[in-house]
């Protein structure tokens, strides 16, 4: 029961901490610039559902293939992570592109893996999840794909979205994949059975 609680705190404390990031993002020059709300909602939603959450599947009764998915999914997402914080904030050289390249991988491989895994398809937590991932790989290309285009290669520390108007599109595309990722975060919680 309490795992059952957590799964709907995680979402809920997403969008909370979300105003944390956003403040503390916007106080000045710090690595990335300034921060709208819909991005800052969309950052923590990313590592919360990508990096945290899929540990609460292990706490199921996960088969061993669909585990394999699982680990598939936390062994890419954290070792990008990793390169990504290195590259963002060590070596100022992140590209939108590199993340498109992964997130294409990555959903590739994850997509790939779960229909191996499935004998028949059901309607559950894990399902949704990966339905989840693969809806918001799909979106955080999208925004890779827009935000290239507004910052191209010369602001290489920029890598948010702001209040701008040159924003404003990316920001209203945002808000609409915010609303959509949260809620299949939510339904996976709502079909957990721990």
């Amino acid at each position: 029961m309490m795992i059952k609680v957590l799964s709907f705190l995680i979402p809920i404390c997403l969008i909370l901490s979300s105003f944390l990031v956003k403040k503390r993002q916007n106080k000045g020059d710090i690595v990335g610039g300034d921060i709208s709300t819909p991005k800052s909602l969309w950052l923590v939603f990313a590592i919360g559902a990508w990096f945290f959450y899929p540990f609460l599947f292990y706490l199921t009764e996960l088969n061993n293939d669909l585990k394999m998915v699982l680990n598939f999914h936390l062994i890419s997402i954290w070792l990008r992570g990793i390169i990504e914080l290195v590259m963002i904030y060590k070596l100022f050289n992140w590209s939108p592109r590199y993340g498109i390249a992964h997130n294409t991988f990555h959903s590739l491989g994850v997509l790939i893996l779960f229909l191996m895994s499935i004998k028949t398809f059901q309607i559950n937590a894990f399902s949704i999840f990966i339905l989840l991932i693969l809806v918001s790989f799909i979106f955080e290309n999208l925004f890779a794909f827009l935000f290239f285009k507004v910052r191209g290669e010369e602001k290489h520390k920029v890598y948010f979205a702001n209040d701008g108007p040159e924003w404003t599109f990316i920001n209203k595309v945002t808000i609409f994949g915010n609303t959509i990722c949260y809620g299949l975060l939510f339904l996976t919680s709502y079909n957990l059975n721990i």
